[in-house]
């Protein structure tokens, strides 16, 4: 009995620390990448991706700018049409390519300690600090 009473109460702490999600919660941020699971985050290179308020997305793929629109619906997200420069880049082009391509397959995510967490199928693809 001690230890359903225990797991209770942890999972009430655990839900009274992580923030509350909405389309509301993400308007008007910047977010550098921080941890690319799978992936090397370049050197020297930033990854990072702002929202305004209607759900427009901006930010760099570590050289390249890029641009396009964000839907959300509760802790569901779809980018789309996603566009960007096209400087030559020969020492980060994969990795923007597959940031990129990576940001096209997000489907969820969720806001945890000043943290964005964006997954595909459930899985972490890409973390995010927010930018002060």
């Amino acid at each position: 009995m001690k230890k359903i009473l225990l797991g209770f109460m942890l999972i009430f702490t655990l839900q009274a620390c992580s923030e509350k999600t909405t389309a509301d919660s993400i308007k008007n941020t910047k977010w550098l990448l921080s941890e690319w699971p799978g992936q090397t985050l370049p050197i020297g290179k930033e990854g990072s991706l702002s929202f305004d308020a209607e759900n427009k997305i901006s930010g760099k793929s570590f050289c390249n700018g890029f641009g396009g629109n964000a839907v959300i619906n509760g802790s569901t997200i779809k980018f789309e049409q996603i566009f960007g420069t096209m400087m030559f880049c020969e020492e980060v082009g994969q990795a923007e390519k597959i940031y990129l391509d990576g940001l096209r397959a997000v489907n969820s995510y969720k806001i945890t300690g000043g943290k964005l967490h964006l997954f595909i199928d459930g899985k972490v693809a890409m973390i995010f600090t927010k930018a002060e």
